[in-house]
């Protein structure tokens, strides 16, 4: 090999030694740094002139990546859902504390018990009555905590709309860069890594599938099928309500023209933090409500006075009322927003100026609707263990409460509070299960496309001996050159 030979294969060594030093430092100091992948230059031989670099190459695992988007969009699902029943748990809270609907309606029944055994204290028919005040308190309470779960629901829905608009915008700058710099030729890994990146963000609001094509191109779609971003970023649409109406969904999240939440939905969305949104809104709270509701419904229902004097009157709301007394709710009919509008009847509440002894010769609603027919008969029970005989009766309840459509409404309180726990451990246990798949996923990927510390501090220490040993070389190369000379001259 000639002098002028070697040192072009020396230069050509250094030259390709300064490329890789430059790559592994860029791994080092980017290590920490969620979803970059490591590096490497890819080194070729030219026979006769030493080594060249020709490309940058960038560890890449398609499949545990794609793996890694549907876990982190499933996981999402299962918190949004998992948030939103943890606030709906505060209606119940510990049972010891009895605040929950089941708790407050159990007590009722015993203070009318204890009424029952003494018709003549006044103090039992107030304690009764107080105690129903308690259980449309608890009512009006828990429809009170659904309405906030839904509005917040629906912040977030709308927070998560912009946020998804907002990740396809970055995503169009760096997917026009890749494309521009894959046809010039120019490095785009990290470039890469950015849309990765993108790509992992927005599959935690809505589940994702994505196509690369030429020029490492790469059109995005919902896991429903709806075009998210192709070449441009797909609009998604959505009209917030400011105060959501009881028992009515909230409006659709649209896509490009599409519905895809949604009892209409004609390509709906299977996962992502939008959808557990949706679901909180439409499905977990307005369930919960139609129970509290149908709760409410029976309850006016049971408590509900008949007229006593032969004359026909209308069935009239009694101990409890709502915005259409006095008339009684129809049977088997869900009316939305109920248990947020259930109360004690003024004329039987003794903070109220009322008169609690009505409860057990009735007459709330006049002389005609009277049941003790003795007035003065302090020993009157008829009424009472009526009201409580209706408390224990089979009604029919809703299909919408998704409860069974025939029960007593102590023990459909009770089936309504074991339904939200049930919900709760579903979604807690899906939860953990999605969070820990994601953990698993992203671990695999990272190990197999990360940075490892070690092994490139361990390559750093072979490039510079290799840059010492070609650096001698140059330097033999250059003495050899300057005897050369000198023996000519």
């Amino acid at each position: 090999m000639s002098l002028s030979a070697s040192l072009s294969t020396a230069n050509s060594s250094l030259f390709v030694t300064g490329e890789r030093t430059s790559i592994v430092s860029r791994n080092i100091a980017n290590a920490d740094r969620p979803f970059y992948s490591k590096k490497s230059v890819s080194v070729v031989t030219i026979p006769g002139s030493g080594v060249k670099s020709s490309q940058v190459i960038r560890a890449e695992q398609p499949v545990l990546f794609r793996k890694v988007l549907t876990s982190s969009a499933a996981a999402a699902t299962q918190g949004a859902r998992l948030d939103a029943l943890n606030f709906l748990n505060g209606t119940i809270n510990d049972v010891e504390l009895g605040s929950s609907p089941s708790a407050l309606m159990n007590s009722f029944s015993n203070a009318l018990q204890t009424f029952s055994a003494q018709p003549h204290s006044k103090l039992a028919a107030e304690a009764a009555v107080r105690s129903a005040r308690d259980l449309a308190d608890g009512l009006n309470n828990a429809a009170s905590i659904i309405q906030q779960v839904r509005n917040e629901s629906e912040t977030g829905i709308q927070a998560s709309v912009n946020r998804v608009n907002s990740l396809l915008a970055d995503f169009k700058t760096v997917n026009d860069t890749i494309v521009k710099g894959t046809i010039m030729g120019s490095d785009v890994t990290d470039y890469l890594d950015q849309r990765d990146e993108i790509l992992a963000n927005l599959s935690n609001e809505i589940g994702v599938r994505t196509v690369t094509r030429d020029n490492n191109d790469m059109a995005i779609y919902t896991d429903g099928g709806v075009t998210l971003f192709d070449r441009s970023p797909r609009n998604v649409e959505f009209q917030r309500t400011l105060n959501l109406t009881p028992g009515v969904p909230g409006n659709a999240v649209v896509i490009d023209g599409v519905q895809v939440t949604g009892a209409n939905a004609t390509m709906p969305l299977q996962s992502g933090r939008l959808l557990g949104l949706v679901e909180a809104r439409d499905d977990i709270s307005l369930t919960y409500q139609a129970q509290l509701d149908e709760m409410a419904r029976v309850l006016i229902t049971a408590f509900a006075e008949s007229d006593q004097s032969g004359g026909g009157g209308p069935d009239r709301a009694g101990l409890f009322t709502w915005p259409g007394s006095p008339a009684v709710p129809p049977a088997g009919t869900l009316i939305s927003g109920l248990a947020g509008t259930i109360k004690v009847n003024s004329t039987v509440d003794p903070d109220l100026g009322g008169d609690a002894v009505l409860l057990r010769d009735g007459g709330i609603n006049g002389a005609a609707y009277r049941y003790n027919s003795t007035p003065g008969d302090a020993s009157f029970t008829d009424r009472i263990d009526e009201l409580i005989g209706n408390m224990s009766e089979t009604y029919a309840f809703d299909p919408a409460a998704k409860l069974a459509a025939g029960a007593s409404i102590t023990g459909f309180s009770g089936s309504s509070a074991a339904w939200l726990q049930e919900a709760r451990k579903v979604a807690d246990d899906a939860y953990a299960y999605q969070s820990t798949l994601l953990q698993r996923s992203y671990e695999s990927f990272s190990n197999l496309t990360g940075v490892n510390l070690e092994e490139e501090l361990a390559l750093m220490l072979d490039l510079e001996r290799s840059f010492q040993t070609s650096s001698k070389l140059v330097g033999v190369i250059d003495t050899m050159f300057t005897s050369l000379l000198a023996a000519i001259r």
